[in-house]
């Protein structure tokens, strides 16, 4: 778990999923587009990163933008559904990508 600080500045969070080769990553929809966006102005060279499962929930999944963030044959991404005032998931299902970047990406089923 990050300091607030650090989840508020996608710039910051990227270097720490770097630096601290971070491989499960939790996060709205729009904090991820937030981070993506970061990735790529910052790009000077590949992305060292070492993530492996990435989790959105809290908000309609609508719209992702291709990164190598997480557009990678080794990383799971998991659309969790839920009441947004608990944090608890009660549905997940995983997002498939295309190879044009599209994405398939539904509630999912019950845990």
């Amino acid at each position: 778990i990050l300091p607030r600080e650090v989840t508020r500045s996608p710039e910051v969070l990227l270097g720490v999923l770097q630096s601290e080769r971070v491989t499960v990553l939790s996060q709205t929809p729009t904090a991820l587009r937030n981070l993506t966006t970061a990735a790529e102005f910052r790009r000077t060279g590949p992305l060292s990163l070492a993530l492996r499962l990435v989790v959105l929930g809290g908000e309609e999944l609508r719209s992702l933008p291709s990164s190598e963030l997480y557009s990678r044959d080794d990383v799971t991404v998991v659309n969790m559904y839920g009441i947004t005032e608990t944090a608890i998931h009660a549905t997940h299902g995983r997002v498939v990508f295309a190879s044009d970047g599209s994405f398939d990406a539904t509630v999912g089923r019950p845990l």
